[in-house]
């Protein structure tokens, strides 16, 4: 049985992109290979060592006004495992300090998502972060749980694809995003933390590769 943090709701409208008019990169860069979060060892998988970024932002028309989106590209050291078996897992775009991070990340067995992907578990959220509490000692972060089911970008249903060693996210409202530009990319693990009935009542982030510096 799936553990559940999800609370039903109204949807996001998906975009109706029409027209592409501009997507400046404002963000390239290749990794350092620095790694600030708590999991800083030579065993971490390759899949977790980003290896280079690119970030952009356009405009799409959506057939009602003109909206500034989002799109973004990462490559990491070896492929992105789809297979549903590595555990919890993702990348985040952090853009407004630990407020309106976009996230794509696999947890099979915690269903948050209308959107997932039965085989993988790759999903996308744009929820909030906390410090850690003491139910999270040691780890880099916490899933603010109400703060994130309050946001309005929890449950879209943002469009990424992942192919080997490549993940590309777009057609993000940056408005979603708290209208701010990409501070951070990174790679991070997830640990849950659950209630005597199996459900999550914390969910611990431990930051494994951060080139840009959290």
């Amino acid at each position: 049985m799936k553990s559940s943090i999800f609370a039903s709701g109204s949807l996001g409208a998906t975009l109706l992109a029409a027209l592409f008019l501009a997507a400046p990169a404002f963000m390239s860069a290749e990794a350092t290979g620095n790694n600030n979060g708590s999991n800083n060892s030579s065993g971490t998988p390759g899949y977790l060592k980003i290896g280079s970024t690119w970030t952009g932002v356009g405009r799409w028309f959506d057939g009602k006004a003109v909206v500034s989106i989002m799109e973004s590209k990462l490559k990491v050291k070896e492929d992105i495992p789809t297979d549903g078996r590595h555990g919890a897992f993702g990348y985040a775009w952090l853009t407004s300090g630990f407020d309106n991070v976009l996230v794509v990340v696999t947890h099979l067995g915690i269903d948050d998502s209308s959107h997932e992907d039965h085989e993988s578990g790759f999903h996308a959220h744009v929820l909030d972060l906390k410090a850690a509490t003491p139910a999270c000692a040691g780890y880099d972060a916490e899933v603010d749980l109400p703060g994130s089911m309050a946001n309005a970008g929890f449950d879209k249903d943002y469009d990424f694809e992942i192919h080997g060693s490549k993940l590309k996210v777009k057609n993000v409202p940056t408005s979603d995003l708290g209208d701010t530009g990409v501070e951070a990319i990174a790679a991070f693990t997830v640990k849950p933390v659950l209630d005597s009935g199996g459900n999550p009542t914390n969910l611990c982030v431990d930051v494994v590769e951060n080139p840009y510096g959290l």
